[in-house]
């Protein structure tokens, strides 16, 4: 047979990897040992390695989506300003003819604004 230490083909043996991690009456929250060579293990590695990949995935794609805004929005305040230039502008400039303007000629604009 298998011996006083057991071998491969012990039944008891056989189960005892699956057994280690049990979780059943342990005090407290010590670290359940792993058997880094199970199905389960494995398993649970494979999806965690997903859900990281789909985590940093995501987080790249919202950088380059945040880039793709900020050179959005850098280039609308460009044209803005460029904007707000050209206004101030035209506006000097209407100030400019408004005082070339005689006071006769103020009076009876406002009288016509009222």
């Amino acid at each position: 047979m298998g011996g006083a230490r057991g071998g491969r083909d012990d039944p008891e043996d056989s189960r005892a990897p699956h057994a280690r991690g049990g979780g059943g009456g342990g005090a407290g929250k010590a670290k359940k040992s792993v058997d880094k060579n199970s199905n389960e293990y494995r398993v649970r590695r494979e999806r965690n390695n997903i859900a990281v990949r789909k985590s940093r995935d995501k987080a790249k794609q919202r950088n380059v989506e945040t880039q793709q805004k900020v050179l959005e929005l850098t280039s609308d305040n460009d044209r803005l300003r460029k904007r707000v230039e050209q206004l101030s502008r035209e506006l000097d400039t209407l100030r400019g003819i408004f005082r070339q303007l005689p006071e006769s000629s103020l009076v009876k604009a406002m009288g016509n604004c009222a």
